[in-house]
């Protein structure tokens, strides 16, 4: 369910489109004939502009229309954004968007294949994605535009 944005200040250093950042770990699940299955862990902190609406964040499958129908994310709303963490599966979307008052949105789509975070559909958003290794204490990065 969407939720309402406070109406408060964002600092000169912010930029007037979201800004999303994602640290996430994967960890492999199972293990079904030979096939290897992930958990993907991931942080998410979203800041956006005092003239957003609306937030909404859910999970979707590779194919919704065939699997279980997409899930909301709660998150926790803060001064400049919102912050969540949420589990993805192997195939699963992470589902990002933002309303503005006059109906227009910005939108990221978040995917969870091959034992990283893939940036896919984005919109209006700037993306910022971290690997953590648990195995050796170091972090991966990519950044998206």
């Amino acid at each position: 369910m969407p939720s309402p944005r406070h109406s408060t200040q964002l600092s000169d250093d912010q930029s007037s489109s979201p800004i999303v950042n994602i640290s996430y770990e994967c960890i492999q699940w199972s293990r079904v004939r030979e096939s290897v299955s992930y958990l993907y862990e991931v942080a998410c902190s979203i800041s956006y502009p005092t003239t957003s609406g609306f937030l909404s964040m859910r999970v979707t499958g590779q194919n919704t229309y065939r699997n279980s129908a997409a899930r909301e994310v709660p998150f926790t709303l803060h001064e400049h954004g919102a912050t969540t963490y949420v589990e993805l599966l192997e195939g699963e979307r992470l589902e990002i968007r933002v309303v503005d008052y006059n109906g227009s949105y910005n939108k990221g789509f978040y995917y969870a294949h091959g034992q990283e975070v893939i940036e896919q559909n984005i919109r209006g958003i700037t993306s910022t994605i971290h690997r953590i290794d648990a195995s050796s204490g170091l972090e991966r990065s990519s950044k998206f535009a």
